[in-house]
């Protein structure tokens, strides 16, 4: 119940799940809460931590490097993300090569 709030599939699902193993509501409310807080918790302060990273960066290399290394990284991500959905799209089965007709 509590790690199921880490993951996002789980997380929707968790309610539904609890509810079919006839947990009781002050039991998944308990876990819920707890689950729910660390994972705030851990977000804000994953972006927190990214937040001073930047400007250590930033700090060390200057604003310009740091600025360039981001535009690397979102160009990264974008090509990534590209490739894959052309991959997708060529491997789904409406979109296969095949032949022409049956005796073929």
């Amino acid at each position: 119940m509590f790690g199921g709030r880490f993951v996002a599939l789980l997380r929707a699902v968790m309610p539904f799940l609890a509810g079919t193993s006839h947990m009781r509501y002050p039991r998944f409310l308990a876990y819920n809460a707890a689950g729910g807080l660390a994972w705030g918790i851990g977000s804000v302060l994953l972006g927190y931590l990214a937040g001073n990273s930047y400007t250590a960066v930033e700090h060390t290399f200057g604003r310009a490097t740091a600025l360039i290394a981001a535009a690397l990284v979102v160009i990264a991500i974008l090509v990534w993300s590209i490739r894959r959905h052309r991959r997708e799209r060529t491997t789904r089965p409406d979109n296969r090569p095949g032949p022409a007709s049956p005796e073929d």
